[in-house]
């Protein structure tokens, strides 16, 4: 039907319901099936739909036409009807009235007192498809509501739809065990759209195609990150310029945060303004400005938009970190996934820390074998172990990480975190060659990957390249202004090798400051202070190295420390001498 000046478009989520084998109950008795279909319209369907804000639209004969303002809604109301539809059917005589049921959103054309358009034949196809009380629902519908249910979904592939172009791809949703979160989807999730950054100043050359740039490069980079769920830049599209509508945006897209972006042109410059929200209540999490220069070249370009994307994913990390604890505190049961939440909240600089968080691992893999985050977690907690000195063998503690990290790997072949630390176990084996191999796979999958930096930078410490390490390290560091702690150490023992023993102490004391239980830092402490000669300061950190970590000997690490040249070992370990540490 083509709309004339009388109809009017509008946005909504359309749900379309039909009673399965309708026409042999009317063969039984026409009366009876007419009056039972009535009376669920009346008692289920209406009430269901205006429970979340519906409506009915238009009933004929056995099938509903609904209309909601948004995905969730309709697929809440549709979950609903067919929970007090079977419940009827329970508890009452026949005939028993089952509901098959089409949900599609997109554009619809309001005329009179009816909906048209292809959203409405898409769902009215999706209701077709759907069995005796199931739920069908489109793609689009699944993206926007996954995550925020109490349901799961069953993936039937790409249909093709009469009179539409292109495929659709169809779910099938069903109630599941999920455990139940508050109306706004779990508050833990990570879920993030980057909204399309808008153009404050249309006569700037260059602004419409930074801000398409920036839009789509941030995407791109978030969604590197596999612990973060980023809405595709498609999708996010249909918000470009509502920024106002930050509530509704972050409703329809099914996501937790919202990236929002402006350029505009000031004093010949093109400055980028990008805050991060809280979709839910609105609070902006993070506020940043940048400045271009007008007719900056591409590279420039790339290395803004890797500066936000870093920028934005540390952000989203501490704040998950934050949250995750609050689910801990909460009570369980727990899933894998939130246990694997837990884990990572835990700062890992105390032996009880550590073996706490690696029976939140454990937990998470047994109760889901197929989790590669939990995995891989638990192949951290002896990476750790190994920095640490803690562990009884240092060679049976590497041992012990690789098969978790091989079956992370198998499990998710294109998460840069397993790809990471399967290098950072090879490079403490000492086997370089294979640490740059999955170094250079980690950075593949995801060139923001800082953490990867920073332990590559390590390697070029133990590999005799001091200098190289400290560019790399500053690398890290500049791309990230929420790195980790270890990046100061690292960067100390780098200062260290090249015999800038005062920086040296200044870098480790500010990861020393933030966490003071955990004895590598100090290690590196006590061998500066003791080539500056300061016996004092020296014989202190001995004395902290000692109570963490009792059974340290100058032997020990020795075996440990995987430099490649003889020279650089010694040098280490003379200046842990100086300090006093047993051999």
């Amino acid at each position: 039907m083509m709309a004339d000046q009388g109809d009017r478009q509008r946005q909504a989520a359309v749900l379309i319901a039909d009673v399965a084998g309708f026409s042999a109950l009317v063969e039984t008795g026409e009366a009876e099936a007419v009056a039972a279909v009535r009376t669920l319209a009346d008692d289920i369907v209406v009430p269901a739909a205006q429970q979340y804000s519906g409506r009915l639209v238009k009933s004929q004969g056995d099938g509903f036409l609904l209309e909601f303002q948004t995905s969730v809604q309709a697929v809440k109301a549709a979950l609903l009807i067919a929970k007090r539809t079977a419940a009827a059917a329970a508890s009452h005589p026949p005939p028993h009235l089952h509901l098959r049921m089409g949900i599609h959103t997109g554009t619809v054309i309001a005329a009179g007192d009816d909906l048209f358009g292809n959203c409405v034949n898409i769902a009215a196809r999706l209701e077709s498809l759907a069995g005796p009380g199931e739920i069908c629902v489109s793609g689009t519908v699944q993206e926007q509501v996954r995550g925020r249910i109490n349901a799961a979904f069953d993936d039937l592939g790409l249909q093709v739809i009469r009179n539409i172009s292109d495929p659709v791809r169809i779910f099938r949703i069903a109630e599941n065990p999920m455990p139940r979160f508050e109306a706004e989807g779990p508050a833990y999730e990570v879920s993030v759209a980057v909204l399309p950054f808008l153009n404050k100043s249309p006569a700037a050359p260059g602004a419409d195609s930074l801000g398409e740039t920036l839009t789509e490069d941030v995407t791109i980079g978030l969604s590197r990150f596999r612990e973060l769920r980023v809405i595709s830049r498609t999708t996010a599209l249909r918000f470009a310029g509502s920024a106002s509508e930050t509530s509704l945006a972050a409703v329809e897209l099914g996501v937790r945060y919202l990236v929002e972006g402006t350029v505009r042109q000031r004093s010949g410059q093109l400055r980028v303004a990008v805050s991060l929200a809280d979709g839910y209540s609105g609070t902006t999490l993070l506020s940043e400005q940048y400045d271009l220069e007008n007719q900056a070249g591409f590279s420039l370009q790339d290395a803004l938009a890797r500066q936000i994307t870093q920028t934005l994913a540390g952000q989203l990390q501490a704040t998950a970190k934050r949250i995750s604890a609050e689910v801990l505190a909460s009570g369980g049961p727990w899933t894998s996934k939130e246990l694997v939440l837990q884990a990572k909240a835990l700062i890992l600089d105390t032996r009880d820390t550590l073996y706490q968080c690696r029976e939140l691992y454990r937990s998470a893999c047994d109760s889901d074998p197929g989790n590669p985050s939990a995995y891989s977690g638990l192949a951290l907690t002896f990476l750790v172990e190994w920095m640490s000195g803690w562990g009884l063998s240092p060679e049976a503690t590497l041992d012990q990480a690789f098969p978790y990290l091989r079956r992370a790997a198998r499990i998710d072949p294109l998460d840069s975190a397993v790809q990471r630390r399967l290098a950072v176990m090879h490079l403490f084996k000492g086997e370089f060659s294979l640490a740059e191999d999955h170094f250079q796979r980690a950075l593949a999958l995801n060139p923001n990957d800082t953490d990867a930096m920073a332990f590559r930078g390590l390697s070029y410490v133990y590999r005799g390249q001091p200098e190289k390490a400290l560019a790399e390290l500053d690398q890290a560091s500049g791309r990230n202004p929420f790195h980790p702690t270890y990046f100061h150490w690292f960067r100390g023992l780098a200062l260290y090798m090249c015999r800038e023993y005062r920086p040296g102490i200044s870098e480790v004391n500010k990861a020393v400051g933030l966490f003071p239980g955990f004895p590598a830092p100090h290690r590196h402490l006590a061998a500066c202070y003791a080539q500056l000669g300061d016996r004092a300061a020296a014989a202190r950190e001995c004395g902290r190295i000692l109570g963490l970590e009792p059974e340290f000997s100058l032997a020990r690490i020795s075996k440990t420390m995987p430099f490649v040249r003889a020279a650089d070992l010694e040098h280490y370990c003379d200046g842990l001498r100086r300090a006093g540490l047993p051999d």
